[in-house]
This record gives structure tokens, C-alpha cells and sequence, in this order.
């Protein structure tokens, strides 16, 4: 039967911008999180339910809408330190338009990786937290407030084996070392930290859950790590840490207001154009299509 097309206005238009910003948003949090397979389980959920609602299949439809709280429940339970998290980040975004205030300038990423290169070679171990967009502070416990300057003195003290603070992490936020010897959250993925220390199963802990970046050096083998985003990726030499650190930071600084545009069409554009093309079916499917009079 021919149906007739909604005429698009400005609130259509506003309808189909948020819903694809959620989408949007929705396919970050399965990306970031490694939820791929909670997210195909949820699509295969809600095509079985809109099959069968479509077909008349009552019971069916039923059962979905009586198990649907207890699922939402379980999601939440489930994913809470994730849901915390994208909270936080609205919240950061809000009052920090998504950027940090100070970031670390190159200066101090040449002092920080000149530094573990040094601990590295004397097989002193380090661990060394770069803050993300992500609040910290529940993320960590003990340890000592600082607020000091960057410095490979202050760096190479702190590690030093007679230090008390030398066995936590060394804590970088806004350019300025805010804690030391502070105590992180460990990882329980044993595939990734099998034969390796209590300081790279903090670093990749914290990391899993939140955006910042953790620099290690393994008392052991006098190597350097970082992990990032649930990775543990160990390093070949200085100055592809230097550029791990530069691309870490870059991520966090404001960029040029000339390519501000082009940086936000090139990111995750895949995730931008599948949540434009399902904002945009939606729209058609629920509002656009009229039956004819």
C-alpha cells in the first residue's frame, strides 16, 4: 500500500540530531567497554521481540514485557562501573568543555621519558599515571597529596627503593604530579598479566576503567609498558614511548580552531555514520511514514 512521507521541520530535524547523538553515544560505550557481544545479544533481542509483536505472537510479546525490568536491572548491575563512568564524563564535559585545563607540555614528556629510561636501565620499577578526561579519585586510594612540579629529580626520588611512596603510583594531572605512592585498582584479566608484576596488573586495573594512561617499568626486566583503554602494550624503545605519551595528549588538548570541524567528521566515523543512517530509519519508520487519506 503507498504511504506518504512526513514533511521534515525543525524539531524532525532536532529528533533525528539526539536520537543519533545517543546512538552515537550507545556505540562508543560497546566499543570502549568490549561489550560487542552484549551488543549483538541485545540487537538479536530486540529484532526476536519486534518479529514477533509485528506477527501477532501475544504470548511471546508478553513474556519479553514481563522479563523487560528485570533485564534493564541486570544490565545495570552488570555494567555499573561503566555507566558510572559515561556519567562522569558528561559531568567533565560540562564543566571542562571536554579538555583538559593543562595538559603535560613537551618538555615534560621529554623529562617523563627520560626518566623511565633511566629507571629502565637500572631495573628500578615505576609506575607512572597519566589522567585522562576521567575523574580519578575514586580510582585510587592511599598514597600522599603532592600538587608539585614535574621534575626527573622528583621522579627518580620517588622510585627510589628507600622511598615510602616507591611501590604505588606516581600520579599526573593538569601538568602538576597531584599524589605518589597512591594504591590502584587491580586487573582480573589473568591473560594479560600471567608472569608479570603487581604493578602491571594496577596499571592495566586503572585503565579499565577509566581513559587514563599508565606508564610502567618492570623492576624484573627493566622494560617499559603502557597501558591504555584495557591494553597492556609493552615498548621498544624511548622514542616510541615518546610518541605513545604525544598521542595520548593530543587526544586531551585543545586542537586548532581552523580544523576543529574536519578532527570531528575524521573521528570514529564509522560509529558517526552507522548512528546517522539508524537515527534516520528510526525517524522514517516511527514519525516520516503517514498512510495515505
Amino acid at each position: 500500500m503507498p504511504v506518504n512521507l512526513k514533511h521534515i521541520g525543525v524539531p524532525d530535524v532536532l529528533d533525528m540530531v539526539l536520537v543519533g547523538a545517543l546512538v552515537y553515544g550507545l556505540l562508543l560505550w560497546f566499543k570502549r567497554t568490549k561489550a560487542a557481544f552484549v551488543a549483538l545479544g541485545l540487537l538479536l533481542l530486540a529484532v526476536v521481540y519486534a518479529v514477533a509483536f509485528l506477527a501477532g505472537m501475544y504470548m511471546t510479546v508478553r513474556l519479553f514485557q514481563g522479563f523487560f525490568a528485570v533485564f534493564i536491572v541486570a544490565v545495570i548491575v552488570i555494567f555499573q562501573e561503566e555507566i558510572r563512568s559515561v556519567f562522569e564524563r558528561i559531568a567533565v564535559w560540562s564543566l571542562t568543555g571536554g579538555v583538559l585545563k593543562t595538559a603535560p607540555t613537551h618538555r615534560q614528556v621529554e623529562i617523563l621519558c627520560s626518566s623511565l629510561g633511566d629507571l629502565a636501565r637500572d631495573h628500578i620499577g615505576a609506575l607512572v599515571v597519566l589522567r585522562g578526561l576521567d575523574p580519578l579519585d575514586r580510582h585510587i586510594s592511599g598514597g600522599w597529596g603532592l600538587n608539585g612540579d614535574l621534575s626527573e629529580a622528583l621522579i627518580k626520588s620517588i622510585f627510589d627503593s628507600h622511598s615510602l611512596g616507591h611501590d604505588g603510583a606516581f600520579i599526573v594531572e593538569e601538568g602538576r604530579v597531584s599524589h605518589f605512592g597512591a594504591q590502584l585498582p587491580l586487573s582480573k584479566d589473568f591473560s594479560k598479566i600471567t608472569n608479570l608484576g603487581t604493578r602491571h596488573a594496577a596499571a592495566l586495573g586503572l585503565s579499565e576503567r577509566c581513559d587514563a594512561m599508565c606508564l610502567v617499568v618492570s623492576e624484573e626486566t627493566g622494560r617499559i609498558s603502557f597501558a591504555l583503554r584495557g591494553d597492556l602494550v609493552p615498548i621498544k624503545d624511548l622514542e616510541e614511548l615518546r610518541d605513545g605519551i604525544e598521542i595520548f595528549l593530543t587526544k586531551h588538548l585543545p586542537r586548532p580552531s581552523g580544523n576543529a570541524v574536519l578532527d570531528f567528521l575524521a573521528e570514529n566515523w564509522r560509529e558517526k555514520l552507522i548512528a546517522s543512517v539508524v537515527s534516520i530509519l528510526l525517524w522514517v519508520f516511527f514519525v516520516g511514514i503517514r498512510s495515505p487519506s
